[in-house]
């Protein structure tokens, strides 16, 4: 497989290194362009046509189309359609929710072993609203939660339709709920120009997928991502949900005065960092505060490459492309 024999690169169980899948997916998006005479607005947002267009129809379970909502609702795109096109071609593979949960990589290899204050929480809360259009720390915990719950699922066939959902994944932020709205469709029709259609069949056809349909669903969902990445993903929102929840009980202990506010500020130190430290050694084998080959602490290993994965970007690269006024 191509993810297989780039040094670095982390498979992303399609079939296709995530880089390589973006590389064909720019120079499809090109040819499109060449061949139509076209410039403009399409080929950064997805909201036009190129060409004659083609019709992809794809069907989604109740619990998908749920979670497909809630992506297109915390991105730029203006509708499903556009947003498939999107990440179908390899154009954009920052949409989904999974791929911006990467920031929780990002965020804790930024702080590792900080006591974490009113400044590092803020800049929590404004690459919450960057990403999600979400600024409270803890819906934002709970939408990212939410959809590697159901990414766990899937990859255990567990996410089929038959009950009820919030039996099965934790509920999306209200906000959230408020932006998707009622009535969603299981059957969503991608018009696509013909060039951009033939870039998804080769897409499909070189991936561990059996068709274009199923390909689609699970690059749009972020289910493509690497599940054990996705699994450290989640211990580390799990770990900043329980400092969330220590600092709730010890306001309701008078622990902190009711001036301070509920969240991360001043309750994450040395000892919960070593608590993370200790549950990613004993579920994944790596110390994140192990000694690397360079004898330091290696937080650029165990964090930096998790954080690239789901990002889609070098560390470094992804905080130069934060606005400036966060």
């Amino acid at each position: 497989m191509p993810g297989r024999l780039m040094t670095g690169v982390i498979d992303s169980g399609t079939g296709l290194a995530h880089r390589w899948l973006r590389q064909r997916g720019l120079f499809g998006e090109l040819r499109a362009l060449e061949r139509s005479g076209k410039t403009g607005g399409d080929a950064e947002f997805g909201t036009g046509e190129i060409g004659r267009s083609e019709v992809l129809s794809i069907r989604l379970s109740r619990v998908q189309a749920a979670l497909l909502a809630e992506a297109v609702a915390c991105s730029r795109y203006r509708s499903r359609s556009a947003y498939l096109r999107a990440v179908a071609t390899g154009r954009d593979r920052r949409a989904p929710i999974l791929a911006k949960a990467g920031v929780l990589f990002f965020w804790a290899r930024a702080h590792f072993g900080e006591t974490i204050g009113p400044e590092e929480q803020e800049n929590l809360e404004r690459l919450g609203r960057f990403l999600f259009g979400i600024g409270d720390v803890g819906e934002m915990l709970g939408l990212v939660r939410r959809h590697l719950r159901a990414a766990r699922l899937a990859a255990s066939d567990g996410l089929e339709d038959g009950g009820p959902e919030d039996s099965r994944l934790p509920p999306a932020p209200e906000k959230v709920q408020q932006r998707v709205g009622s009535g969603l469709s299981t059957e969503v029709s991608i018009r696509a120009c013909r060039e951009r259609k033939r870039l998804i069949r080769e897409n499909a056809a070189y991936s561990a997928y059996s068709g274009m349909s199923g390909f689609v669903r699970h690059v749009a969902l972020g289910w493509d991502r690497n599940g054990e990445v996705l699994a450290r993903c989640a211990a580390i929102a799990e770990w900043m949900e329980g400092c969330r929840k220590q600092s709730l009980q010890d306001r309701i202990e008078g622990k902190v005065g009711p001036e301070d506010q509920v969240g991360l500020k001043g309750q994450v130190g040395p000892e919960d960092w070593k608590r993370l430290d200790g549950e990613t050694y004993r579920r994944f084998g790596v110390y994140l505060s192990g000694p690397g080959a360079s004898g330091r602490v290696d937080v650029e290993g165990a964090l930096r490459r998790g954080a690239r994965h789901l990002l889609g970007a070098a560390p470094k690269t992804f905080a130069s492309r934060v606005p400036a006024e966060l």
